[in-house]
């Protein structure tokens, strides 16, 4: 399993993330689990996850985290195979190479099926990244 910043985990830990937080956690092991070189790191409102910790790794998933009522999740995945439960895009939260979205509120259950999309997320971007060192 990857490995999380502290600077990560710091940014949801209030009182007001409480309620978010077991679905963070959740989220972030599934996210995690591909690999035990993945690693996530925070930038600003958003935490992406990479193939490393290595500073240009790229990154296979990006969870927005701007505030503690919702997460949102963006996972690289072939465009002609998105699963049906992914969404587009929502407004202000694209990043490149991010093709299919949801999000997660203090209600709402975490996708059964996003390990195995995680794990297609990461093999998709480790392919593209090998495709491009040959």
């Amino acid at each position: 399993m990857g490995d999380i910043s502290t600077k990560a985990t710091k940014k949801v830990s209030g009182p007001t993330w409480d309620t978010l937080r077991p679905k963070f956690d959740e989220i972030v092991e599934s996210l995690l689990s591909v690999a035990p070189s993945v690693h996530a790191d925070l930038v600003t409102i958003y935490i992406k996850f990479t193939l490393s910790a290595e500073p240009i790794s790229r990154v296979y998933a990006v969870m927005w985290v701007k505030s503690s009522k919702r997460c949102v999740v963006g996972l690289a995945l072939p465009e002609e195979d998105l699963p049906d439960a992914l969404e587009p895009a929502p407004k202000g939260m694209v990043y490149k190479g991010l093709t299919g979205y949801f999000s997660v509120e203090p209600s709402d259950a975490v996708p059964a099926s996003l390990t195995d999309w995680a794990e297609r997320a990461y093999q998709f971007v480790v392919s593209q990244q090998e495709a491009k060192d040959v």
